[in-house]
């Protein structure tokens, strides 16, 4: 996994873009109550979450995309209800 991450970040400099599109999706997922979309920024978000969870100050958040997959599946059942 790390040298997964260290290719995606490291190597090809990806830690700003995957942010930014991490942020980008999100909004967009919450106006357009997609979860598809919210599923797509939490996969983004991960990484950069990963990366910073190995900080002492933050062991934490690796857990935050967690928050995003649970709105996706609010999203869906809401869907679903319809």
């Amino acid at each position: 996994m790390e040298g997964i991450m260290g290719v995606l970040l490291g190597t090809l400099g990806l830690f700003y873009p995957l942010l930014l599109a991490s942020v980008i999706t999100f909004v967009y997922a919450l106006i357009k109550r997609s979860w598809i979309w919210m599923l797509i920024s939490a996969i983004l978000l991960y990484p950069d979450a990963w990366f910073f969870s190995g900080y002492p100050p933050f062991p934490w958040a690796k857990f935050v995309p967690l928050i995003q997959v649970i709105l996706a599946i609010i999203f869906y059942l809401l869907k679903r209800k319809r």
